[in-house]
């Protein structure tokens, strides 16, 4: 008595594949995103697979399962959610199958202990069909993803070349939904300094704020570009990314260096310049975010430091040797050229800061009392690796 039921639910395919059509979008509204009449077509195929394969008691054929990984293949690249894939699958076989025990109950008892006995094998067919859907979904998001990457990483390359503005960049940048001529912002980090995981879990962060923000790791360094993105909102994504797959330890003093806002795609590539600049800074100054805005002239220099070392040496080496003399020209300056005001600063009596501003000046030939002198020495403070830099207070003579 099956084989009569299952020809009859088939011969009413062209009517019931709409109803379980309608089901589905009402219960998942995400559905929306595909059209109607394709998706009853898709619907009508799929049940009559299955109840083809129920009436000669046969499990999904490869061309069946082919056809469902098209399915699912074209299901991600219409940007619907595997989840959402999946459910509609279920909701159209529960509604088949209630369908089907209706016909049946109106048949009598004996096609309901029938059609029951068929249980395993309909549950056998969702399960080989919904796992053809996922694997193809699944293939598809991961090819689309590793093109996407591949688009980043190009992107970031362009900004080191030339011509930042060349048609392919522009057209790139454009793929990426920036405006080739809107302002750009550039953040530079080390990938090494990134936990595991972080990298991904702050792209998800950041897309849920308006603008555009790509981010990529190659050659060793996290490079992002946003666009109509405040700095904070990245850094505070980038915080909380690290602490979230960190598990809450965090990473405070995580080296970043932040580019000053720039017009355009050649503006994107200088704002990458001040990023590294600063980057370069932070770096020098044990870790921690370096704006180019803020430390534009040690940012510029600091990437120099190699060949300023001849002329910035003396101060690195005696702040080493004397960090207390360092800390008394910091206060100097900090608070206005007035000895007074440094020695409060440092706890000191006045006369030990005009006692230490000398000695610097002493070992190092700069006298940090004049603009020359003070510039110099200021300049190798900053430049000189975290190690050496002053204490803020030292009880020295």
């Amino acid at each position: 008595m099956i084989d009569p039921l299952i020809r009859e639910m088939i011969g009413e395919l062209p009517s019931f594949a709409p109803e379980v059509t309608a089901v589905i979008r009402a219960e998942i509204p995400r559905y929306s995103i595909v059209p109607e009449q394709e998706h009853v077509r898709d619907v009508r195929v799929q049940l009559h697979g299955l109840l083809d394969g129920l009436e000669h008691g046969i499990m999904p054929s490869p061309g069946y399962l082919r056809e469902s990984s098209r399915l699912g293949a074209a299901r991600a690249a219409q940007g619907l959610p595997v989840e959402a894939l999946l459910g509609a699958y279920h909701i159209g076989y529960r509604e088949t199958w209630n369908a089907m025990m209706r016909h049946a109950v109106g048949r009598g008892q004996e096609a309901v202990t029938e059609l029951a006995a068929q249980v395993t094998l309909f549950w056998a067919w969702i399960r080989e069909l919904t796992n053809a859907v996922a694997v193809a979904y699944e293939g598809v998001v991961r090819s689309e993803l590793s093109a996407q990457e591949d688009r980043y990483r190009r992107l970031i390359e362009a900004m080191a070349t030339a011509d930042p503005a060349d048609e392919a960049t522009v057209t790139l940048a454009r793929s990426l939904g920036y405006d080739p001529a809107g302002e750009f912002q550039a953040f530079r980090g080390r990938s090494g300094d990134l936990p595991s995981g972080s990298l991904e879990s702050f792209r998800r962060y950041a897309a849920t704020v308006p603008g555009v923000v790509v981010a990529a790791i190659h050659g060793g360094a996290l490079s992002v570009l946003s666009q109509g993105v405040q700095d904070g909102v990245i850094l505070r994504s980038l915080s909380r990314a690290v602490r979230t797959v960190g598990q809450g330890a965090g990473a405070p003093r995580l080296p970043l260096g932040i580019g000053l806002p720039r017009a355009g795609l050649p503006g994107a590539a200088d704002s990458f310049q001040d990023a590294d600049g600063a980057l370069s800074l932070a770096l020098r100054q044990g870790g921690g975010t370096v704006r180019y805005s803020v430390a534009w002239l040690q940012a510029s220099l600091a990437e120099q430091s190699r060949r300023l070392g001849d002329v910035l040496g003396a101060g690195a080496r005696t702040a080493e040797a004397h960090p207390h003399l360092a800390a008394a020209v910091t206060a100097y300056a900090d608070h206005g050229f007035v000895p007074t005001a440094a020695a409060r600063a440092l706890n000191v009596h006045p006369n030990t800061v005009v006692y230490r501003l000398d000695r610097w000046t002493t070992l190092t030939g700069w006298n940090p009392r004049t603009r020359d002198g003070l510039m110099r020495s200021l300049l190798a403070l900053d430049l000189c690796p975290a190690a050496v830099r002053p204490a803020a207070h030292m009880p020295r003579p």
